[in-house]
């Protein structure tokens, strides 16, 4: 057999159109197991069989046209890529785009990496057949992609969006047009500056490779300086609360001290005879009556500033919050950690309550309970926002697969660091952290090793 028609550099792109195919569907199926889902089971084995079988019939079709279509049908590939992401991922548009070419080059370099090894494989061989070609294709994809994935989930945060800009999706387009454009230049012409006459799958193998490099180290640095910045928005949150309580403190002492002098309101009533006045008097006494029924007393002086504090927002705000609490429970639970916890629960608590237009629907319940060896917190609310009558299968797509809901606004990096934090701390005292929803009640519950039990 003569090689040297199978081993001239015209003949050396023709990568089998199936084996073309599996690369950009295993490429798309390593991001339907790093990214977020919106399906799972029998609907997601469904896709991603659907996924296949379309990637390889458009794969067959293009390798029936002309060359002159080549460019039109990569194009076509990396849009069925992008529409096969977009409907089996929860994601977002620009994000999708981010992933698409990421995994366009991934794939790119399997199937060049493929033909490289099989190439130097028949030049040892001296002859080729299908079963080799297949078998090579077999173990350098299993290699290559099992890697890849195990290196890139690693930079992608699970169950959160990229929120990539418009920018940075721009930067990461370029980089893989432009390493797919200088990997594949020298088959469309020898002539120009960057087109090799020699070794051209080395250097489309090199190129892609350094690509994909490329776009995973600017993935891994981008998600370090997102956690690292929602490192430092949590704790600024943490800050934030122990500081409302220092203050709500100063407010405590200022507020029994006006209860200690209700003797001075009764004397004024007594010596007042002006009408105007003297409602004026019992207006104040009313107050100073509200704020004291406010007062709570669980055991824990932390935690009764921290209620006192939010009852008094609920009773501006028309919500009735009823607490059944053993603050003793926290006794080991620093400080700072009880500010955080109870005032986040507390503040997402009010803030959904007081959206509630049935004034007889804004109740909080919150109790603090041990059973066990645990220390169980939980809060309830009554969620007009989120009472929609949908299906189960989309009550269950508001919470992510971490348990934490979806935050209802549109800047989701930025919201969210309450439920977060709250979840830190569980965890910090050897606990965890559940949501859940149902017949518009929502709840959060925390559980907290006892270590007294």
């Amino acid at each position: 057999m003569d090689f040297s028609a199978f081993l001239n550099p015209a003949n050396l792109q023709d990568t089998p159109r199936l084996f073309t195919a599996i690369a950009e569907w295993l490429a798309v199926f390593v991001y339907f197991n790093i990214y977020k889902r919106k399906y799972h089971g029998r609907a997601f084995v469904m896709q991603c069989i659907g996924a296949f079988f379309i990637q390889v019939a458009f794969q067959f079709i293009a390798g029936i046209l002309p060359l002159s279509f080549w460019i039109i049908s990569m194009m076509g590939a990396v849009g069925l890529m992008y529409l096969s992401l977009y409907l089996v991922l929860d994601i977002k548009p620009k994000d999708c785009g981010v992933i698409t070419t990421h995994a366009f080059v991934l794939a790119e370099f399997a199937a060049s990496l493929y033909k490289q090894l099989y190439v130097w494989l028949v030049r040892f061989e001296h002859r080729e057949s299908f079963d080799a070609s297949f078998c090579v294709m077999f173990i350098t994809y299993l290699c290559t992609y099992i890697i890849y994935f195990n290196v890139e989930r690693g930079n992608i945060t699970p169950n959160r969006n990229l929120n990539v800009n418009t920018k940075e999706l721009v930067s990461v387009v370029i980089t893989g047009v432009g390493a797919f454009i200088i990997s594949n230049i020298s088959f469309i012409n020898t002539k120009t500056p960057f087109s090799a006459t020699e070794n051209m799958l080395y250097v489309r193998t090199l190129v892609d490779f350094g690509g994909m490099l490329m776009l995973m180290t600017e993935m891994g640095r981008r998600n370090e300086m997102v956690l690292k910045n929602e490192s430092t928005a949590i704790n600024q949150l943490f800050q934030r609360q122990y500081e409302q309580y220092k203050l709500a403190v100063d407010n405590s002492e200022a507020l029994r001290k006006e209860m200690h002098d209700m003797k001075h309101y009764v004397m004024a009533l007594k010596n007042e005879d002006d009408p105007n006045r003297r409602a004026e008097v019992l207006e104040d006494m009313e107050q100073a009556i509200a704020i004291q029924e406010s007062f709570m007393n669980t055991g824990n002086k932390v935690l009764d500033v921290i209620l006192t504090t939010k009852s008094l927002q609920c009773q501006k705000k028309n919500i009735t919050l009823n607490a059944m609490v053993d603050g003793d429970l926290l006794a080991d639970i620093h400080v700072k950690d009880i500010c955080s916890l109870f005032g986040n629960i507390l503040d997402n608590a009010i803030e959904a309550t007081q959206q509630v237009e049935d004034l007889e629907k804004r109740l909080i319940t919150m109790s603090v309970r041990s059973r066990n060896q645990f220390i169980i917190i939980e809060c309830e609310n009554y969620s007009e926002s989120a009472n929609v009558r949908l299906r189960s299968s989309q009550k269950r797509r508001m919470f992510k697969s971490n348990n934490l809901p979806r935050t209802t606004k549109k800047d989701n990096v930025k919201h969210g660091f309450g439920l977060k934090s709250i979840n830190q701390v569980a965890e910090k005292y050897g606990g965890a952290m559940n949501c859940s929803y149902e017949d518009g009640w929502f709840k959060v519950k925390v559980l907290l090793a006892n270590k007294n039990s």
